[in-house]
């Protein structure tokens, strides 16, 4: 993740909607429903970085958190403009050009982060297991970790699927294949599977070899992972 390592710069990228949101609002029923938004979609870059749940769509969801949240903000401030009227003029700076100021900025740098993912997320990574998808009944008995196992495009972990219902080694590969061809993997080159590890932002690899209760997991480039 490129928001991935929460310094000063990660922390005003997740509070900024809300910092704004903060600056202008008048009500608290309208406030109170558009605060419970916005932290729900900070909670939701939170949960990615920590791990909580896995999608592949990370990148699109921290370049798309300006404008949903941006969206919200707008979506209060119309809302209490319709239900109270214009915001009185009180001779002091108007808090919602502020607030338009920042949302513009936050969005410009949400686009600056699908950008330098079109430039900088292609190299090899280690894939989340969370990106193997197992039937019941089967399960991870154990993984390399992500310590070594990277070559010059690719990086790879090893899995030791197990069964609670103790099927042999080939039944446990079969209903693994399966699994994987309902996910949307797709024969890549060598005999190994694979699925786009991100969607329209991050465009690297997911590559599977299975072969029994063994499967390598890899990280690779778009380019190497063609059959």
């Amino acid at each position: 993740m490129l928001v991935s390592e929460w310094t000063v710069l990660g922390w005003v990228y997740l509070l900024v909607p809300l910092a704004c949101w903060a600056a202008v609002v008048r009500t608290r029923t309208v406030g109170a429903a558009v605060f419970g938004v916005l932290a729900g979609l900070a909670t939701v870059l939170v949960g990615l970085e920590r791990e909580w749940f896995f999608t592949r769509a990370t990148a699109e969801v921290e370049a798309g958190y300006p404008f949903a949240a941006g969206l919200v903000v707008l979506a209060g401030v119309l809302g209490e403009r319709r239900l109270h009227g214009p915001r009185p003029d009180t001779g002091a700076v108007n808090p919602v050009g502020g607030a338009a100021v920042a949302i513009c900025a936050h969005a410009l740098v949400g686009t600056a982060i699908a950008f330098l993912y079109q430039l900088v997320a292609y190299d090899a990574f280690f894939p989340s297991l969370a990106e193997v998808p197992l039937p019941p009944g089967l399960t991870i008995e154990h993984a390399t970790g992500t310590k070594g196992g990277c070559g010059s495009n690719y990086c790879s972990r090893t899995l030791t699927i197990g069964s609670t219902t103790g099927l042999p080694a080939d039944q446990v590969e079969a209903r693994l294949r399966a699994a994987l061809a309902a996910d949307g993997w797709t024969p890549g080159r060598s005999g190994a599977l694979v699925h786009p590890h991100g969607w329209l932002v991050d465009r690297r690899v997911s590559e599977v070899f299975v072969s029994g209760r063994t499967v390598e997991l890899s990280g690779s480039e778009l380019v190497n992972a063609q059959p």
